[in-house]
């Protein structure tokens, strides 16, 4: 991946990231884009070289020797360099002040040579009792293409460099070089064991670097440095590669972030767990103890409807809103209705078109303890969605949910008590009710029949047998048909109620999940989708390059 677009995935990942990202993390990668910037104004024809280093590594005397006449200040004493001292074949005078390097020295004679280019730069000791020192150094090493580090026979393994520096540097082999300055102290054998040593230090931090044994005094491994310089300062890409690699330390640092927050990236289909939140949801609304209630109510209604009519009234209470002069209105009519976790205030009405039964349950609200198990339930649902995310992620989307729990129990209430007292009347009750009454009708009139011909008989007056014949068929055939309607009745209320039951149940579950997946899901989605998104331009920085 190139480096314009390493830097927009960059930015793409501070954007989506936002505060979910530990601090110095995120300061650190805005202060990738920021060197960018300003690093793209001034131009990549210039290739900015820091000579860094501990106390007494002789880092004013190996620029003194590179340059090949005296131009930093040698002293016995420390620190000899007091402030960064920068050093260009050329004016450099808009580079200089983006260092915040105050002295400057223009060596006019290598203007002509192919050094003319680099603007070198003697910086303070990094381990300097003075704090101001130390800081001057780190913001010039951020902000160099190149970093020659200047490490002496004594301290080249020192903790400050290593721990403090180096070690954070395994993606700069191409921006860094390493300098054992002073070998002239050193004996044969006593070098190579110092080379092999810092090797194998520097291989164990994951810095991969040439080293190069030097000797200011002597003039030794000097033509190899500069030869290092010329190359880089010819190839003028060590501004951009320096620049890749703080966009590849910038991915790890967010990597590890992401790591450290026990997340990683997920591509996302759906988000599983969306029936047991439904059930728990549904179970939390009392939806189990409402559908049975409207199963109830449908086999009184039923029975006022299709029972014997002498025994109507003894079916229960009528249900309101079934009356002649039933309307929708709150008020005298509005029928209390409370289930597990729901109470209601619903007007309710009948359709003299369909025949149905029809609640306006906007007024529904969830009862405490629905509220409470709806936000148990949706805990347990988040940390199961939740679980691949980083840890500030997964906590933002918890505080999220859990301030949804009384919306959501409130919207599960109306769901339920709509549904559990939305019903249609069915036909079949008419044709009972018929059958009801012409068998009602048909008892009453044999059995006046038969009164009569009793009381004409006392009298002496003998009614007609055929009359008395039809009034006994009259009052059996009624009877008789008023018992096996009843039984038929009796029956099919009960299906009709257990299948009434069933709906109410399907329904509103149907409703409940459509419910989670347009106010729950999306929300949920849109914030994992965005993490999605974090995590895949955070893993495409690792592959930028110059």
């Amino acid at each position: 991946m190139d480096l314009p677009t390493g830097l927009k995935n960059l930015e793409q990942a501070l954007d989506l990231g936002g505060d979910y990202l530990d601090e110095s993390v995120r300061s650190q990668a805005r202060d990738v884009l920021d060197r960018a910037r300003q690093r793209g104004l001034l131009g990549t024809d210039r290739t900015v070289v820091a000579l860094a280093g501990a106390t007494g590594s002789g880092k004013s005397s190996l620029l003194n020797a590179i340059v090949g006449q005296d131009v930093a200040g040698v002293a016995a004493t420390r620190p000899a360099t007091r402030a960064p001292l920068g050093v260009s074949g050329r004016h450099a005078s808009d580079v200089l002040d983006w260092l915040g390097v105050r002295e400057r020295k223009v060596l006019l004679q290598l203007a002509p040579d192919t050094t003319a280019n680099l603007v070198l730069v003697d910086l303070p000791d990094i381990d300097s009792t003075a704090d101001t020192h130390r800081a001057q150094a780190e913001r010039i090493i951020a902000r160099a293409d190149v970093v020659i580090w200047v490490l002496d026979p004594q301290k080249y393994a020192d903790a400050v460099v290593h721990e403090d520096f180096l070690a954070a540097m395994g993606e700069y082999h191409s921006s860094l070089l390493i300098v054992i300055n002073q070998v002239d102290r050193l004996g044969t054998a006593d070098e190579q064991a110092i080379v092999a040593d810092l090797g194998r230090i520097l291989a164990a931090e994951g810095v991969n670097a040439d080293i190069v044994a030097a000797s200011a005094l002597t003039g030794r491994g000097i033509e190899e440095i500069r030869g290092a310089l010329v190359e880089i300062a010819a190839g003028k890409s060590a501004a951009a590669e320096k620049l890749a690699a703080d966009v590849r330390t910038a991915g790890s640092a967010l990597t590890e972030d992401l790591i450290d927050q026990g997340g990683y990236p997920r591509d996302l289909t759906d988000i599983a767990g969306v029936d047991e939140l439904v059930t728990g949801l549904a179970r939390a609304g009392g939806l189990s103890s409402a559908a049975r209630e409207a199963a109830g109510r449908y086999r009184s209604a039923a029975r006022r409807a299709t029972a014997w009519p002498l025994l109507r009234g003894w079916g229960g209470r009528a249900r309101p809103g079934s009356g002649k002069n039933s309307r929708n209105r709150r008020g005298a009519d509005a029928v209390p209705s409370s289930t597990a976790g729901v109470t209601s205030y619903s007007a309710v009405t009948t359709d003299a078109v369909a025949g149905s039964y029809v609640a306006d349950s906007s007024d529904a609200v969830a009862s405490s303890g629905a509220v409470e198990k709806t936000r148990v339930a949706l805990a347990e649902f988040t940390v199961q969605a939740t679980r691949f995310l980083p840890r500030s992620w997964r906590g933002a989307v918890r505080d999220e949910s859990s301030r949804q729990a009384a919306r959501l129990a409130d919207s599960v209430a109306r769901i339920i008590a709509r549904e559990s007292q939305t019903w249609n009347r069915p036909r079949w009750w008419g044709l009972a009710s018929a059958l009801q009454w012409l068998a009602f009708a048909a008892l009453m009139l044999g059995a006046l029949g038969l009164a009569a011909g009793i009381i004409t008989g006392a009298g002496g007056v003998t009614l007609p047998l055929g009359l008395r014949r039809a009034s006994l068929i009259c009052l059996v055939a009624g009877a008789g048909c008023g018992v096996v309607v009843s039984m038929i009745a009796r029956a099919a209320r009960t299906r009709g109620a257990q299948r009434l039951e069933r709906q109410v149940t399907t329904r509103a579950r149907a409703a409940i999940e459509t419910e989670v997946r347009e106010n729950v899901l999306a929300p949920f989605r849109a914030e994992m989708e965005r993490y999605r998104d974090f995590a895949r331009a955070v893993a495409s920085l690792m592959r930028v390059s110059a």
